[in-house]
């Protein structure tokens, strides 16, 4: 491999690609600001972190893949590449996902792929279900919605596929509990339906369970690390710490734990965090997230673990290089 980080004494490269486009203009200054604890975790770990803006890069070919951010190539010196590729808008997703593909053809890394097939299991939650109902998780009857002016017709399908309402509306390629919605009836999952399809995002719709929130499990190298809880505010449906849920430690059920590890073996992945609903006495699978997903909000020892898993799992991949996914 050209350039590898076991060849040089310097610091191993790794280059966080961001959408600020993502977030309200006071939000992302005050993240640039303050800076991010992953961020600050990565450097003291011995990484030489750059942040830059998806918004300023320009994919290209030119003899071979380049990224071009101003007059610098940043696929020019071998790196780790996270790309933060969920976004609301269906254009930035497009620039995105030229972005990730450049850098998969490239001697670099793309690190937040993680996941066999990271195209159609990275982001698709349709296409999570799918493959996770297959490995025998319990999930959710899910409608997805057609396009335009076909929307509507979701409708007589939940009729028939879901049991009455009320309902979650949701993205089918988001995160952070972004655009998801509650509809009380079919009239409110009607509206919903006609609000979210023109913005070109594609969603879902499964029905609305009575739950005291969502479990995130990490499992690396095939085994359960830690599990966080996450409870929504009081009169509130979404646990998303990002959207005012509290997290605290949590110890999985056995048949929770085994299922997520089945998963990551399956998807080929050595560092996955698997969210589960928790509705009365059980769980159902929701979706999982790569190395992007936060884990901040463990107690100790938990959060060390998964920090030392993170980190162990980057330098392999590294050391490995491009190829894997």
């Amino acid at each position: 491999m050209n350039n590898s980080i076991a060849e040089t004494s310097a610091p191993p490269r790794l280059v966080w690609i961001t959408t600020p486009d993502n977030y309200d203009p006071h939000v992302q200054e005050r993240l640039r600001r303050e800076g991010s604890e992953r961020v600050g975790m990565l450097r003291a770990a011995g990484f030489d972190v750059r942040i830059v803006h998806s918004c300023d890069i320009v994919p290209a070919w030119n003899g071979r893949p380049r990224l071009l951010w101003g007059e610098e190539d940043l696929l020019a010196q071998y790196a780790g590449f996270l790309v933060t590729s969920w976004t609301w808008d269906p254009a930035i997703a497009r620039h995105i996902e030229a972005i990730t593909r450049t850098i998969r053809a490239s001697d670099c890394v793309l690190l937040t792929d993680g996941t066999l097939d990271p195209e159609a299991l990275g982001l698709d939650k349709l296409a999570m279900y799918h493959h996770a109902a297959a490995l025998g998780a319990p999930v959710l009857p899910t409608v997805s919605v057609p396009f335009g002016r076909y929307a509507r017709r979701a409708l007589d399908a939940v009729r028939t596929q879901l049991p009455a309402g009320p309902y979650v509306v949701k993205p089918r390629s988001m995160a952070r509990g972004f655009g998801v919605l509650k509809a009380d009836t079919p009239q409110h999952l009607a509206a919903s339906i006609d609000l979210l399809t023109p913005g070109g995002l594609g969603c879902l719709v499964q029905p609305h369970l009575p739950n005291s929130g969502d479990v995130r499990v990490y499992v690396h190298e095939g085994k359960v690390i830690a599990a966080l809880l996450r409870e929504p505010a009081e009169q509130a449906y979404l646990a998303n710490v990002s959207q005012g849920g509290s997290g605290s430690g949590y110890e999985p059920p056995a048949e929770v734990a085994d299922i997520s590890e089945r998963l990551a073996q399956s998807l080929d992945s050595d560092y996955l965090c698997v969210d589960w609903l928790v509705a009365g006495d059980g769980h159902v699978f929701n979706e999982w997230m790569t190395i992007s997903a936060a884990y901040e909000d463990l107690p100790d020892p938990a959060r060390r673990r998964v920090e030392e898993a993170l980190v162990h799992h980057i330098r392999r991949r590294l050391d490995e290089g491009p190829g894997l996914r």
